[in-house]
């Protein structure tokens, strides 16, 4: 990591504490410099403007987590769990679940924070299930007449309350195995409604050991 690259992690991580502790739309560059311990020149040196050093924020915190799937010799069942549940432990980490709860309280003041939300961390997971669910039905091996809406409907019954509970702070928040445990529940359930009649092997036969 050179010194610019450096700069700008501090940057990025100072921007992070900032925006967490005044809000977004309260807090100045100013602010932020001076929590990285940098002059406002160099901040400008290294961003352009608050909304940039914010979509590079949402950026650092999904380079952790590889989107990518691999589908040769694999069930939909087995790339659906492996989709949906590094969605899940993305979304539901603490520091995402922080920057969501500020985004949703700056919403008043415009929906700019959303769009970039929306562009930078949660598009790429939808369109990778969306993109699947659509691969499938191609093919035949799933009967999905609606990708997008499909997708929405799997990702709301396996994750959607867990979410919402976390971002308003009630309820429990489940352990990795109960996480996992409700993940292959909806897979099984949406599954048992879109695999084509004449599936079988590790098609149906294999819901039917899962299911109650």
């Amino acid at each position: 990591m050179n010194d610019a690259e450096l700069r700008r992690c501090v940057l990025i991580k100072a921007a992070e504490r900032v925006f967490l502790r005044h809000g977004y739309h309260a807090a100045t560059m100013d602010d932020v410099a001076g929590a990285a311990g940098m002059s406002k020149r160099t901040l400008y040196q290294l961003v352009q403007s608050k909304e940039e050093l914010f979509t590079a924020l949402l950026a650092r915190h999904n380079e952790p987590f590889d989107f990518s799937i691999h589908t040769e010799g694999r069930t939909p069942e087995d790339v659906l769990f492996d989709v949906l549940a590094r969605w899940a432990h993305h979304v539901l980490s603490p520091s995402t679940v922080s920057l969501l709860r500020l985004i949703m309280a700056e919403y008043i003041h415009g929906r700019t924070l959303s769009r970039l939300l929306d562009r930078e961390s949660a598009k790429p997971c939808k369109d990778v299930l969306q993109g699947f669910l659509a691969g499938c039905a191609a093919a035949g091996t799933l009967d999905v007449r609606d990708p997008e809406e499909a997708a929405q409907m799997l990702y709301g019954m396996a994750i959607g309350k867990i979410h919402m509970q976390m971002l308003l702070g009630i309820g429990k928040t489940p352990s990795r195995v109960e996480l996992e445990a409700r993940i292959r529940r909806a897979i099984c359930l949406f599954l048992r409604g879109t695999l084509p009649r004449h599936a079988g092997g590790c098609g149906r036969s294999a819901i039917r050991e899962t299911l109650p």
